[in-house]
């Protein structure tokens, strides 16, 4: 744990798990990409619509069929954005954002994630420097067997 004049920061490697306490989702799988500005998870299904107040909802169910943490439940929420995201490749797609809690290495906090469909790559979740900073320290060094074996770095 290194120590800053406002409170420690724990170190985190590349790979770390994460949980979603409110979707009773635990130990889910992420990477850390500094280069990636917000969080993204994967999310096999969004949908745009109206309620019967006339109020836009956007409902969409977390991970994919092949991930050992699908429920296949299908998530409604108001507090959604849509904004345009773009890619490390420069390509623009327009995402839902959703502000989820999540718990990392003992910390709880509200962190924004981009709903994308990320069935075809390794890890379901990506932690961008936002979330991360002023919380964590990326150690690169850090890999998989680390971080099973050492709950914190001194």
């Amino acid at each position: 744990m290194i120590k800053t004049k406002s409170k420690p920061m724990k170190v985190i490697g590349i790979h770390e798990k994460i949980s979603l306490p409110k979707y009773e989702i635990n130990a889910l799988p992420s990477k850390t990409d500094t280069g990636a500005y917000n969080c993204s998870i994967d999310c096999c299904f969004t949908e745009e619509i109206n309620n019967s107040k006339g109020s836009k909802v956007l409902r969409f169910i977390l991970l994919n069929p092949k991930n050992p943490h699908y429920t296949g439940k299908v998530y409604r929420t108001k507090k959604y954005k849509s904004k345009t995201v773009r890619s490390s490749n420069g390509s623009e797609t327009q995402r839902y954002q959703i502000k989820f809690k999540i718990t990392l290495k003992d910390q709880t906090f509200k962190t924004t994630f981009n709903l994308s469909n990320r069935s075809k790559m390794r890890y379901p979740v990506l932690l961008g420097r936002k979330s991360l900073a002023k919380r964590f320290l990326v150690d690169v060094s850090m890999n998989r067997k680390t971080v099973k074996n050492q709950a914190e770095c001194p």
